[in-house]
């Protein structure tokens, strides 16, 4: 697990640090559904995919300019390339867990919700 989090870069405690607080209002929020709970949970998702977006493409063009820069690695650039795309994905990866993770515990608070009279 450290390994996963050291090659998605330093991107990846910030996707920890908004998915304890997701997490958590979607275990209340399956517990006891609230719209108001609901609404933080739209705007943390939207804060969670972009971040895991822009951590994907900051570590793609982090890999780009280390293969430019080193001589070794341009005469093959593949390999680095492919490692460093690996890599990258690691940030869409923990995102897209923990966002699989909350809507789950969404559907749960949705389907235990009253009906509307």
């Amino acid at each position: 697990m450290l390994g996963f989090m050291r090659a998605g870069g330093p991107n990846m405690w910030v996707l920890v640090a908004l998915a304890l607080p997701m997490l958590w209002t979607a275990i209340r929020f399956a517990r006891n559904a609230d719209p108001h709970r609901l609404s933080i949970l739209r705007a943390l998702t939207l804060a969670l995919a972009f971040a895991a977006i822009t951590g994907w493409v900051s570590d793609l063009a982090a890999t780009c300019r280390f293969v430019i820069a080193d001589p070794e690695a341009l005469r093959d650039p593949v390999p680095p390339l492919l490692t460093g795309f690996a890599e990258a994905c690691a940030n869409l990866i923990l995102g897209g867990g923990i966002l699989v993770v909350t809507w789950i515990l969404v559907a749960v608070g949705v389907r235990r919700m009253p009906a509307d009279p």
